[in-house]
């Protein structure tokens, strides 16, 4: 499972595995923008994980609700959570409070593994288990 985390590979949903490893190419980004000291490029990059989070979050959100997912509720706070601290973070950098550094970007891939390796995960299995989708996280659609 942890490949597959790393890989982004988590729902066996081609458009959100991809938004998965949008995700975590952008972590990368930031990361190596807080290693060579570059603020503004690092803040741009925090602009677009929040856009492509807010836009991943939905299209989640969207398929748990068309696939009647259980659990629908405590995922979609999980949402709420990051969302409201990503969006912390942005307040931050606009007041020039913010520490660009690459403590914060390891917290970030913190969070965003967590959330893969929990939630998603959880909504993986589900779907699977409901046949809504046949492999397993990180094995090709067959």
């Amino acid at each position: 499972m942890e490949k597959a985390i790393r890989r982004g590979e988590i729902a066996g949903q081609p458009e959100i595995d991809r938004e998965h490893q949008l995700q975590i190419a952008l972590v990368d980004a930031f990361e190596k923008a807080a290693g060579s000291h570059e603020r503004v490029e690092a803040g741009v990059i925090l602009e677009q994980m929040a856009d492509l989070s807010e836009m991943h979050f939905l299209a989640e959100e969207l398929v748990m609700q068309l696939h009647q997912y259980p659990a629908y509720q405590e995922h979609a706070r999980e949402h709420a959570t990051l969302l409201e601290e990503i969006h912390l973070l942005l307040k931050q950098n606009a007041a020039g409070t913010l520490d660009i550094t690459l403590d914060l970007a390891g917290r970030l891939r913190q969070a965003l593994a967590d959330h893969m390796r929990g939630t998603d995960y959880a909504l993986s299995a589900y779907m699977r288990e409901e046949g809504i989708v046949e492999s397993e996280p990180g094995a090709p659609p067959s």
